[in-house]
């Protein structure tokens, strides 16, 4: 999250982030607190790599809450160096992601068909990319301030999906997993479109947050050919070459 020139401050209305930023934080906090949260300290039935993937995640999370609010105080040589860092941060996430994914099939063709465990990981697998794109825009744009914020703010929106899947299944089971996982997709899209078009009305560039709805529209997709030749070849690929 650097910004190596701190420009428009007005534009992108840093308060209004700032408080975003906030309840994402709290949303994260309700979905992890019911299904890992709680368990502390035994932590049974979590493994090391769950434990450095919440680690990294919550890292995460806190930065996007943290730098804004840098701004805000002017610190911007502590903003600088913290921006700095996700540059081993990032990466680290994504490899977290990687194995995350990886252990839940593994763990998923124990109790499901692999066709199944696969279509479901589209989900998982749309996140890493997403959160590989709107990272790697955002620091190609880190001296373009509206640009990079809409792009961190991106990656934002990915932290939500999994809390809120959390806190549906946990809080609302009735639902139903199948229920809830579309609803959740459609959610963070709805995010996704209305900062696109509230940039689209102000007569704003909304090129940045186009290219972060397209994402989002992507993934939809996906996730709605997930039991599609394509998908599941892709899946086959990832088993055969990544997963062993």
């Amino acid at each position: 999250m650097q910004q190596d020139d701190i420009n428009h401050p007005k534009q992108i209305k840093i308060k209004t982030i700032i408080a975003g930023m906030i309840l994402m934080f709290i949303i994260v906090h309700i979905g992890f607190h019911a299904t890992y949260l709680k368990h502390i300290p035994e932590f049974t039935g979590f493994s090391w790599v769950h434990h450095i993937h919440g680690a990294l995640m919550a890292s995460w999370v806190f930065l996007l809450v943290l730098q804004p609010i840098l701004i805000y105080k002017r610190k911007y040589t502590v903003h600088h160096f913290l921006g700095r860092l996700t540059y081993l941060i990032a990466p680290l996430i994504v490899f977290s992601m990687f194995l995350i994914a990886k252990q839940n099939y593994q763990t998923g063709i124990l109790k499901k068909d692999s066709i199944d465990v696969m279509a479901i990981q589209s989900i998982t697998w749309m996140q890493l990319f997403m959160f590989v794109l709107f990272y790697s825009l955002a620091i190609y744009f880190r001296k373009n301030t509206y640009w990079h914020m809409r792009f961190i703010i991106g990656t934002a929106i990915i932290m939500i999906g999994p809390s809120m899947n959390r806190i549906m299944i946990s809080y609302f089971p009735d639902i139903g997993a199948t229920n809830i996982l579309p609803i959740v997709l459609y959610f963070k899209t709805a995010l996704a479109a209305t900062f696109f078009l509230s940039d689209f009305t102000k007569k704003k560039n909304w090129t940045p947050n186009l290219i972060v709805l397209t994402a989002f529209l992507f993934s939809d997709l996906v996730y709605h050919a997930r039991y599609s030749d394509v998908w599941q070849a892709f899946g086959n690929f990832v088993v055969n070459n990544l997963y062993k």
